[in-house]
């Protein structure tokens, strides 16, 4: 066919309406999953930088209670939810005392107190002697120092953190140093 008839012959090398609804349908899917797999990374990703923040503050807090509690000079002395000790420094010796309030363990140095460890709800104490763990670190027939503390810390579960029990035994000084 030559001529008008041929000329009016079209190609049709084009997409479809139908191909391009069901290609952006299968795009809309895709970028969909894609936003959800981010959002999941980045829910992942906060929880785990609150727990490591967590972490770091009962490693430093167990860090500076070890530091004080190995240079003790003379106690450890427990009343209620209180223990205080002299600890030795170059410097010379200085009370130190750890407080629970019920909330958060607090450390006081002279007329300085400053917050340790907060959400904490429990505090447990017990010492070493004489082969055996006790809630009293001196008894009327045995004045002498502990040979270890346990502390143990009730934690406060938070949103996106663990809670529960943190323990740590700390081994003392021998008393004629």
């Amino acid at each position: 066919m030559t001529g008008p008839a041929a000329a009016c012959k079209r190609d049709d090398s084009g997409f479809t309406l139908v191909e391009l609804l069901v290609s952006l349908l299968l795009f809309a899917l895709i970028s969909l999953a894609g936003v959800g797999l981010v959002e999941t990374v980045i829910g992942v990703q906060e929880r785990t930088e609150s727990r490591g923040d967590r972490l770091a503050e009962i490693q430093r807090a167990f860090y500076l209670i070890t530091s004080d509690l190995e240079q003790i000079a003379s106690g450890p002395f427990i009343e209620n939810e209180t223990i205080a000790f002299t600890r030795s420094s170059a410097a010379g010796d200085y009370p130190v005392i750890y407080r629970y309030d019920g909330t958060a363990l607090y450390r006081q140095v002279s007329a300085t107190e400053f917050a340790v460890l907060d959400g904490v709800n429990g505090l447990g104490l017990r010492f070493f002697k004489q082969g055996v763990w006790t809630d009293n670190p001196f008894s009327d027939e045995d004045t002498s120092r502990p040979k270890a503390v346990e502390i143990t810390l009730m934690l406060t579960r938070r949103a996106n953190e663990t809670g529960g029990p943190v323990r740590r035994v700390i081994e003392l000084p021998d008393q004629h140093l």
